[in-house]
């Protein structure tokens, strides 16, 4: 996870998003309610958050887009489906891109921890998750893990499943190229290049490669 800089609200929440939201507060029945609800999924807003998130899931730092552009939940930070947050269904600031399974029943899906909880959740958009993670690559067992470093950190890897086999597994694989590649950088311009690259915004897993680069991402050595 890496901090990302909320990008201008798309037009048509501008012109919307508050006839939208006055709509589902005040819808009487469920079908009323579910037809007010589903405007948060316009095309405009879908694209303004691959967009901003560089097509990435914006907790585990997957590539979503490359596999379907159409893929990809926009995700409600504080969920919708909780009365309390309701009027947030069209807020901008409240909407993340996120994979179908960080975002799925089995993780975040409508969670959302409270302070005594070990919550919040960490928001990329709003806090350094710098702050509450470490990105650590294994040398001995060969895997690339995210550590929380703060109960609220610790809570979000947990119930988000940062750490989950398939990803881990996977993740994995790309930081141990990356550490190998760190390695001829200074003597290779290309391989500097690409290492360069691996650690902007729109790079998966950018959070392990500013971490290899910082120094601080591995140990078992």
């Amino acid at each position: 996870m890496i901090k990302i800089d909320r990008s201008a609200k798309p037009s048509i929440l501008e012109k919307k998003a508050t006839e939208w939201t006055q709509k589902l507060l005040t819808a009487a029945t469920a079908k009323g309610k579910k037809n007010a609800e589903g405007k948060y999924q316009h095309k405009q807003i879908k694209e303004a958050l691959i967009e901003l998130f560089h097509g990435k899931c914006a907790y585990c730092e997957s590539k979503i887009t490359h596999i379907d552009y159409g893929y990809g939940h926009i995700e409600h930070f504080k969920p919708k489906s909780h009365p309390i947050y309701r009027a947030l269904t069209f807020e901008w600031t409240n909407l993340l891109l996120a994979c179908g399974v960080c975002n799925g029943s089995e993780h975040k899906g409508k969670k959302f921890p409270s302070n005594s909880a070990g919550g919040p959740f960490v928001n990329p958009c709003q806090e350094k998750p710098d702050d509450h993670f470490e990105f650590v690559y294994d040398q001995t067992s060969k895997l690339a893990t995210v550590v929380g470093k703060t109960k609220r950190g610790e809570t979000t890897e947990r119930l988000l499943g940062l750490n989950r086999h398939a990803l881990r597994e996977y993740r994995s694989k790309q930081v141990r190229k990356l550490i190998s590649l760190k390695k001829f950088a200074g003597a290779d311009p290309e391989a500097e290049t690409i290492f360069q690259e691996a650690q902007q915004d729109n790079a998966e897993y950018a959070a392990f490669a500013r971490a290899i680069g910082a120094g601080a991402s591995s140990n078992g050595e």
